[in-house]
């Protein structure tokens, strides 16, 4: 047991030794990583509304800056689709007896099935239920 303690007491004196003598280790200079660009909103920008602007790079890319709560962030413009109004959605329709009409629509998060009397339908279910009827006689 006696031989242990000798044996750590003398390995921690060799590793505490160089840094205790007098003579200075020089350390191997870090190399900096280069800082980001800091964004910052051209001056030909747009602004479309509250901490919000658009413009377009010399490439013909068009940019959105955005002040947030950690600072100005910048990303490129989406063409975003026309949203798609209640007429136009996707609805498949199928009767499911006499009684019954069982209707889906694909969302983002799944399919959306739902089943109604004919006397209960809304305008919207009632007119894809009507263009269903018209191809189904084809």
């Amino acid at each position: 047991m006696k031989q242990i303690l000798v044996v750590l007491i003398l390995a921690a004196a060799g590793v505490l030794a160089p840094a205790q003598s007098g003579k200075a280790q020089k350390a191997a200079p870090k190399a900096k990583a280069a800082a980001p660009a800091a964004v910052t909103v051209p001056r030909d920008a747009e602004k479309i509304g509250e901490g919000l602007w658009r413009a377009k790079d010399p490439q013909g890319k068009v940019w959105i800056y955005k002040r947030t709560p950690f600072g100005l962030i910048r990303y490129e413009e989406e063409r975003a689709e026309q949203p798609v109004s209640a007429g136009q959605a996707a609805v498949r329709v199928r009767e499911a007896g006499p009684d019954r009409v069982v209707f889906e629509r694909k969302t983002p998060f799944g399919a959306k099935t739902w089943t109604k009397a004919p006397a209960e339908l809304d305008e919207e279910e009632r007119q894809a239920l009507e263009e269903w009827r018209k191809s189904a006689k084809k």
